[in-house]
């Protein structure tokens, strides 16, 4: 007998976000932070998903609809830049190495779209592997705290 997808149940979760409200969501994409979220030490399980396919994506917590920020994959939207991970930050992800680590940043809307901006010094890291992740503050003056998105139309932005 052949298994099929319908054969092989995955749990999933519905979680109520801010930009798409309830969404069915596998119960292994959600992250559990192993260090607080600057300011929301209170929320451990968060999801991160997409509107649309790019570089930017949504981080909402599980627990709060109103807990949700933009974020952005620097690598991803082509910023240059060198985030020294420590091994106990790996380690405490659960990943082996750095390529296992998805690299987020939080991203600052302003109603004025050229002071959009992110903070390179606190990425988000994430083990996909592990399901848990961690914000960090790199004590680096090359990765500044405000980063403005509009310097990536500028042939492949490097910050620092």
């Amino acid at each position: 007998m052949i298994a099929t997808l319908e054969d092989c149940p995955v749990d999933t979760i519905t979680v109520d976000t801010m930009i798409k409200g309830p969404i069915e969501v596998p119960a292994d994409k959600v992250i559990t932070l192993v260090g607080p979220l600057l300011g929301f030490e209170h929320l451990k399980r968060w999801i991160i998903y997409q509107t649309d396919a790019g570089p930017l994506y949504w981080l909402q917590a599980v627990e709060d609809r109103r807990a949700a920020f933009c974020l952005i994959a620097p690598f991803q939207a082509g910023i240059k830049v060198d985030m020294d991970i420590t091994p106990a930050d790996a380690h405490d992800i659960g990943a082996a190495s750095a390529d296992q680590i998805d690299v987020y940043t939080v991203v600052v809307l302003d109603n004025d779209p050229g002071q959009i901006r992110t903070n390179l010094a606190a990425p988000i890291l994430v083990s996909a592997r592990s399901g848990l992740g961690k914000q960090v503050v790199l004590e680096d003056p090359r990765l500044p705290i405000r980063f403005l998105l509009k310097d990536l139309g500028k042939g492949g932005a490097k910050a620092g």
